[in-house]
């Protein structure tokens, strides 16, 4: 970064921080050449993106995490119930014959599918209970 981009860069850290009653980051790049921590750290803090803070360009505000729904959580849980299913499969073929750790794994295996299957039957109930909630 040349003396005039990091001057512009600067500038506009400062402009953020004006607006918002912070601080701007006194030091902009880490000696490596990559955004210092105070930078990264002012970003986050203002909610910035990287591309605007040290370039001008792009999105100004990095984008608001979504806020998880139940469909979401049921949907995760389905995801995790077939990577579990899955694992037991491979578990049970992965050795023919019976040893302690294969018996283990095994019944880890069939531990972790019961409480899986338990967690996706409620978090199922909840979801359409919230259906049925916003259908009404």
């Amino acid at each position: 970064m040349n003396a005039n981009e990091l001057n512009a860069t600067a500038i506009r850290l400062q402009f953020v921080a004006d607006q918002n009653g912070t601080t701007s980051p006194k030091t902009i790049m880490s000696p490596d050449g990559g955004p210092s921590p105070e930078l990264l750290a002012f970003c986050k803090e203002n909610n910035l993106t990287l591309d605007y803070a040290i370039l001008g360009e792009g999105a100004v505000h990095r984008k608001e995490p979504q806020k998880a729904t139940l469909a979401d959580a049921e949907e995760d849980a389905t995801f995790l119930h077939g990577l579990l299913q899955g694992l037991e499969l491979l578990v049970g073929e992965a050795e023919t014959t019976s040893s302690p750790a294969s018996n283990a794994a095994y019944a880890l295996a069939n531990e972790v599918i019961a409480k899986c299957d338990k967690l996706l039957a409620d978090i199922s109930t909840l979801a359409e209970a919230e259906r049925r909630g916003v259908a009404q």
